[in-house]
């Protein structure tokens, strides 16, 4: 049996549910190895896992559901030490799962990059770190209305002007209607407009049609929309045109706005 046969085999045994096709994984870790005759120098020392990343790289289903069940799920473990609560270690694990497995186009995702570095348990607990620090740093206690100063400037008087007399009231309003949104719907604007996901990234992370991405992400949007609405018309009375003018604030500063708000346990169903 040739070295790489052998950790084939390893892996099949390890990952018994993953489908994996062995001349592409080979032709793969050849490339990254550095060559056929360097393949055939480390394949003895290749972890199983090593196999898993690439399954996971390359999109497949079984692959991201067993690095999320083995792995993802330790992440509440590796922030411990932070003493934090749940919306901010579920925050962190969308953001490693962003950093891991959203590819560019025609590339394999990040994870293919790592598979050749150590464990993969210790690659998710160094990213879940990573990502909490950063996470933790980006918070400044006590502005609760900074969100809204962030997104509107000078340069658009009507804005300010909306901002200044229904901050609260429009604050509200928007997390009341993002707490209204179903949990798939919160994560897929999160991807979206938070951690810039395409829409192909986002059918490959649920494993869906992209024409049925793009309808999600579409019916989350308007549905986002509609109930900022419901909640601002049913608080203010706005006429018209001053609803609509408030509403500009959800298009085109939704993103700062969605990071504002802590997610909800949920929203990885």
């Amino acid at each position: 049996m040739t070295p790489f046969a052998a950790h084939l085999e390893r892996a099949r045994a390890a990952w018994p549910t993953l489908p994996l096709d062995g001349a592409a994984y080979r032709s793969w870790l050849a490339g990254v190895c550095g060559g056929e005759a360097e393949l055939g120098a480390r394949a003895n020392e290749l972890d199983p896992e090593v196999a898993l990343c690439w399954a996971a790289a390359t999109g497949d289903a079984e692959a991201l559901r067993l690095v999320e069940t083995h792995f993802i799920a330790q992440i509440p473990s590796a922030l411990r030490r932070f003493g934090s609560d749940a919306a901010f270690v579920d925050e962190v694990a969308q953001r490693v799962r962003v950093k891991l497995f959203v590819a560019a186009s025609g590339e394999l995702a990040p994870i293919a990059r790592y598979a050749l570095g150590g464990g993969l348990g210790g690659l998710v607990r160094v990213a879940a770190i990573r990502e909490a620090l950063t996470l933790r740093r980006s918070v400044k206690p006590g502005d609760s209305d900074a969100p809204l100063d962030a997104l509107v400037g000078e340069a658009d008087p009507e804005l300010r002007a909306l901002k200044d007399r229904y901050a609260a009231e429009f604050q509200r309003a928007f997390t009341t209607a993002v707490g209204e949104l179903a949990p798939r719907e919160r994560a897929l604007l999160r991807l979206n407009l938070s951690a810039g996901a395409s829409i192909d990234d986002i059918a490959r992370m649920y494993q869906t049609h992209r024409a049925t991405a793009a309808r999600w992400l579409n019916d989350a949007r308007d549905h986002l929309a509609a109930a900022t609405r419901a909640q601002l018309s049913a608080a203010l009375g706005l006429d018209d045109v001053e609803l609509q003018s408030l509403l500009r604030l959800i298009r085109t500063e939704a993103p700062r706005l969605l990071e504002s708000i802590p997610p909800a346990r949920d929203e990885d169903d």
